[in-house]
């Protein structure tokens, strides 16, 4: 799925969650999925496993400095992602983005049923999108939005709007993006399952969770009230990690194959700045004045892991060259969507 290590937090030390606080539902649909596991003796891995989360595309470290993973789901699934076609582009039309020309952290994930899905970040903000034809890595394009079906992906509109700062500015607006309210909560049903994996009692969580001095209050034999609280964060817990974080974080089941990523391309910002795009003047004067290098020996030479990588030249031409096949499932169809170009 990717290359992100993943462990578990400390459930007595509120601070190794932190960073979630500023996750987006994508992340947090990750959190709970990956502990969906249960082996043989109650022990969960902290990994998704094949066929549990078959909406999960790609999951892998933040840009160099971010503390948070990056999840990325399908767009049949996720509706809060907004999905495009493009186009090849003049450089001089004014409604052209040239996503490999910007100086953001970007990543792009493609599948082998052709889909690109996109994560564009600059450590506060997060944009997320998918293109379902076309190469969004091949120069200048005009993108194609695609209206959801129904009444599903309104939150992809806010995407949309995102995606038309980006072109206008050549980064995301300035400012943290605005967690989603109920995320102390969700740090809550996190902790509590966490605690219990990991042996503890209702009463250790309660503990954990709102300190001692309010535990010795609300425990006694006189009230109920923190006792519930926490068999009801519990319950919870148990629900998302079987499956409930698809209702919780509204993604959607669509009885597709897991998706098999054929390519993971990242900018030079994403891979740390500086050293990257040095790296990439320099590998492009060698490579100038001696034998083509695969990109792999390339990305090797960096010190990034590999992961199916092909030269980006080959990208186009493996585009242009393979027949889109059919998907199974929901798909968005030529005369049925409305869409504006952006």
């Amino acid at each position: 799925m990717g290359d992100v290590q993943a462990c578990a937090p400390d459930w007595r030390d509120a601070h190794t969650y932190q960073p979630l606080l500023g996750a987006d539902r994508s992340v947090w649909a990750w959190e709970f999925a990956r502990r969906g596991f249960e082996q043989a003796g109650g022990a969960a891995p902290l990994a998704p496993q094949a066929g549990r989360a078959p909406e999960l595309c790609f999951v892998g470290e933040g840009p160099r400095g971010d503390p948070l993973p990056i999840a990325l789901w399908r767009w049949q699934s996720d509706g809060s992602a907004p999905v495009f076609s493009v186009e090849p582009a003049s450089v001089r039309d004014p409604a052209a983005i040239d996503l490999r020309g910007l100086d953001v952290a970007t990543l792009v994930v493609r599948t082998a049923d052709g889909d690109q899905h996109v994560l564009v970040s600059d450590g506060a903000r997060r944009l997320r999108f998918s293109v379902v034809r076309g190469d969004v890595l091949a120069g200048p394009s005009t993108f194609r939005f695609h209206l959801p079906a129904l009444a599903l992906g309104v939150g992809s509109l806010e995407g949309l709007r995102q995606l038309v700062g980006l072109r206008d500015n050549g980064r995301l607006e300035s400012g943290r993006a605005q967690a989603p309210a109920k995320a102390p909560r969700w740090l809550q049903i996190l902790r509590a399952h966490d605690a219990r994996r990991d042996g503890a009692s209702h009463r250790d969580i309660a503990v954990s969770l709102f300190g001692e001095a309010r535990v010795r209050e609300d425990w006694g034999p006189g009230s109920d009230y923190m006792r519930m609280r926490v068999q009801r964060l519990v319950r919870a817990a148990e629900q998302a990690v079987a499956g409930g974080y698809r209702a919780l974080f509204g993604l959607r089941r669509t009885g597709l194959e897991p998706p098999r990523v054929v390519e993971v391309w990242r900018s030079p910002r994403w891979l740390g700045g500086l050293l990257p795009v040095l790296l990439c003047v320099v590998t492009f004067l060698g490579t100038s004045f001696s034998p083509p290098q695969s990109w792999r020996d390339l990305r090797q030479v960096s010190g990034t892991p590999c992961q199916t990588s092909v030269e980006p030249s080959q990208i186009l031409a493996t585009t242009a060259s393979a027949p889109r096949k059919s998907r199974s499932g929901p798909a968005l169809q030529d005369g049925a969507d409305s869409s504006v170009t952006s």
